[in-house]
C-alpha cells in the first residue's frame, strides 16, 4: 500500500515487496536492453561525425541511463525526480496503480456484501426512480 497506510499482515507486505521488485527488475532489464543498441549507435554517430566532441551523443545516452536509473530506483537508494515531473518515480506510479486496484477491490467487496444482504446501492436506487422510456 502507499506510504501512509502500511500493510498490517507481514505476509501480504512481503508479497507486495516481491511484486514491486519484480516489476522494477523487469523495467530495469528492459531499459538495459534498449540502451545497448542506443549507446552503440550514439558512439558510431560520434565517431563518424568527428569534431571536437565525438562523445557528445554517447554522453547524452549516459545521462538518459542515469535519469532512468533514478526513476526506476531499483533498490530505493535514489530520491525521486523533480516535483514538477508528472511521474516522479516508478514507485509513485506503482503506488497510484495499487490505490486504484485496492479501491476497485473494496468497491467489489462492498457491492458483493450489499448483494448478499439485499441492500441496494445508490446507483440501483437512482435507476429505479428514473422513469422508463419505452
Amino acid at each position: 500500500m502507499s506510504g501512509n497506510q502500511p500493510i498490517q499482515n507481514p505476509r501480504l507486505q512481503l508479497l507486495r515487496e516481491v511484486a514491486v521488485l519484480q516489476i522494477k527488475l523487469l523495467a530495469d532489464g528492459m531499459r538495459d536492453a534498449m540502451l545497448i543498441p542506443i549507446s552503440l549507435v550514439a558512439a558510431i554517430v560520434g565517431l563518424l561525425r568527428g569534431g571536437d566532441e565525438p562523445e557528445r551523443e554517447f554522453r547524452r545516452v549516459i545521462k538518459l541511463g542515469l535519469r532512468s536509473e533514478r526513476w526506476i530506483n531499483l533498490f530505493g537508494h535514489h530520491r525521486p525526480l523533480s516535483k514538477v515531473h508528472p511521474a516522479k518515480s516508478l514507485d509513485e506510479v506503482l503506488e497510484q496503480a495499487e490505490a486504484v486496484v485496492i479501491g476497485q477491490i473494496r468497491k467489489s467487496r462492498t457491492a458483493g456484501e450489499d448483494a448478499k444482504t439485499g441492500t441496494e446501492t445508490k446507483s440501483e436506487k437512482e435507476e429505479e426512480q428514473e422513469p422508463k422510456s419505452s
